[in-house]
């Protein structure tokens, strides 16, 4: 028997059986990167924007992009031409650095992003990145953390433990950190409902406030600010989506959404300012996205306009998704 938290572990990330080592982009769901090569125009010009203030406020350069979980590189590459077309000044100066698990995955950021760009490095783990000022990005990463599971029964909050044969029986706390987690939603945890807490996210958090020497935090992924509300966990296959959690180990992606109070207090125990707090629609749109927008009336112009909406509208991604912009300097604007 194992905590909830192990078996997503091994459901997401086991080198063979693993959801992560055998997923087909756009089989089971979207992500931003994979709609639109505007999804990372937009990003692009807002690293420019706070490259500027950097330099500005006085921060010594060079500066870094560091991509957490870069999967096999769509966005980094994408990232970097649009870099290298529309602010050629920052793409000569600016270091690329890509952060993922998977050693095949990174090898084929690393390829793809290498083609664009001459000073781009690769890491399995952020723990072997030295300290430097820039921006750290992650896109639909913290989502993917392995959460431990709450449940409500007989009116006290239990773990969820996960049987060999994937049946879930209930038990005591496997750690004193998850306490003041199932204190806080006990109370609004009806009977039998579950609750999902990302310990990861805080932990992560923590190791990149100490690679982070000044600059910019900047989370992209669906969630909101839960308070005590409850999180249960879900699974997408096939652009569905299910609570049957410990189904089909390692052939659905299983995840749950980001809970940014909890990033936001963690920043600010850390020293990291919140600077913005918003929907990706918003954030898109002030980015300027409607640069990209094609005004023909072309099939492939049409299908384009259609995706980019879909990053922006509220029934698409565009308030499902948040942005978080943290940052670390005092010398930084407000």
């Amino acid at each position: 028997m194992q905590t909830f938290r192990d078996f997503m572990e091994a459901a997401l990330y086991d080198p063979e059986r693993g959801y992560y080592s055998r997923r087909t982009p756009t089989e089971d769901f979207y992500t931003a990167p994979e709609l639109h090569p505007a999804y990372a125009g937009a990003l692009a010009r807002v690293v420019a924007q706070r490259f500027e203030l950097m330099k500005a406020a006085g921060v010594p350069g060079p500066y870094s992009v560091v991509e957490m979980g870069c999967g096999q590189g769509r966005l980094g590459r994408a990232l970097l031409c649009e870099f290298k077309q529309r602010h050629p000044a920052w793409a000569t100066q600016t270091r690329y650095v890509l952060i993922e698990r998977s050693r095949t995955a990174l090898l084929d950021a690393i390829m793809a992003a290498s083609q664009v760009h001459g000073q781009v490095l690769g890491y399995s783990r952020l723990e072997e990145l030295l300290p430097c000022s820039g921006i750290f990005l992650s896109n639909e990463l913290v989502d993917a953390f392995p959460v431990h599971l709450l449940e409500k029964r007989s009116g006290r909050v239990f773990e969820v433990y996960v049987e060999d044969s994937g049946r879930t029986v209930l038990s005591d706390l496997s750690t004193p950190e998850l306490v003041p987690h199932a204190q806080a939603v006990e109370a609004s945890l009806a009977e039998g409902e579950r609750h999902a807490v990302n310990l990861e996210a805080r932990r992560w958090l923590r190791l990149v406030s100490q690679k982070l020497e000044a600059g910019y935090v900047v989370t992209i992924d669906y969630g909101k600010r839960f308070g005590a509300s409850p999180n249960p966990p879900r699974t997408f296959y096939r652009h569905t989506t299910d609570e049957l959690v410990t189904d089909g180990k390692g052939r659905k992606d299983i995840t749950a959404s980001v809970d940014f109070d909890a990033l936001i207090d963690e920043g600010g125990r850390l020293g990291l300012g919140l600077e913005l707090y918003g929907s990706l629609s918003r954030f898109l749109l002030e980015a300027g996205i409607a640069d990209w927008m094609p005004s023909g009336d072309s099939v492939a112009d049409l299908k384009a306009r259609t995706k980019i909406k879909t990053l922006i509208h509220p029934e698409g991604m565009g308030e499902v998704f948040k942005v978080l912009i943290q940052k670390r300097s005092p010398e930084l604007p407000q």
